[in-house]
């Protein structure tokens, strides 16, 4: 049961996803979003830890940053982002368990955020009204729980605010939000025992990312170019989405 290979093709395939999930997790605990970007390349080396095995690691990672930094989380917004996400989640399971059409959604959810990437770079303004924080949360809900990369919505939102409250105030909203995704996978019977496994033996991973990712040289960079960060993820994130919507077509 605790044979490597029997979850992983060889050594080195596992050392290449392990290295992956790391620069994930640098990504996650510096800015509170971009664990999600190493889906874009297990989907061609492993798809079948596409969103199961991302979500369920993302979840224990994000709570885990968030309670590291407890006293930073806006905790009045999480129920506007939370509400978002649970109807975001669910509106996604259907296209999961049905997949007819799923790429589709996912094209048009990466031209959007392209948009609004876009229009972020060009300082279009988006101020965190309780409005704008639902909308998000619901957008990173459908696309969390379809791809495994939820951030970008949420994380334009709050592109403007603290840093160091932004980066705490994501990393508990996607370690809650990707949790209930976690608890709808495992209702409709979308996570099994190889998919745990695999996330088990890549967990220390998640602990060498969080430790390099939470080092004060990397925070106070972060502190210094929070915005032009997320702009980044979020262009890259939307690249992801697309790629990986024509790849599996």
């Amino acid at each position: 049961m605790f044979d490597i290979l029997n979850y992983f093709s060889s050594i080195e395939f596992f050392f290449i996803i392990f290295t992956l999930i790391i620069f994930g997790a640098i990504t996650q605990s510096a800015i509170g979003i971009g664990f999600g970007i190493p889906a874009c390349f297990l989907v061609l080396l492993e798809p079948s830890m596409v969103p199961s095995c991302i979500v369920l690691m993302g979840s224990f990672l994000a709570f885990s940053n968030a309670m590291l930094s407890f006293k930073d989380i806006i905790k009045v917004d999480l129920i506007y982002a939370y509400s978002g996400r649970v109807v975001g989640s669910l509106l996604a399971m259907p296209l999961i368990f049905f997949t007819l059409g799923t790429n589709k959604y996912l094209i048009v959810f990466g031209v959007l955020l392209l948009i609004a990437t876009y229009m972020s770079a060009k300082n279009w303004n988006i101020v965190a009204t309780k409005k704008n924080i639902t909308i998000a949360g619901t957008a990173s809900g459908l696309m969390g729980t379809l791809t495994g990369i939820g951030g970008p919505p949420m994380a334009i939102v709050y592109q403007n605010s603290s840093a160091r409250k932004v980066v705490a105030t994501l990393n508990m909203f996607f370690g809650i939000g990707a949790l209930f995704s976690v608890i709808l996978f495992i209702y409709f019977d979308l996570i099994n025992l190889p998919e745990v496994m695999k996330s088990i033996y890549l967990a220390p991973a998640l602990v060498i990312g969080t430790y390099v990712g939470r080092r004060g040289i990397i925070r106070d960079f972060v502190n210094r170019n929070l915005k032009t960060l997320i702009i980044a993820v979020c262009f890259i994130s939307a690249v992801i989405i697309i790629f990986d919507a024509i790849v599996a077509a």
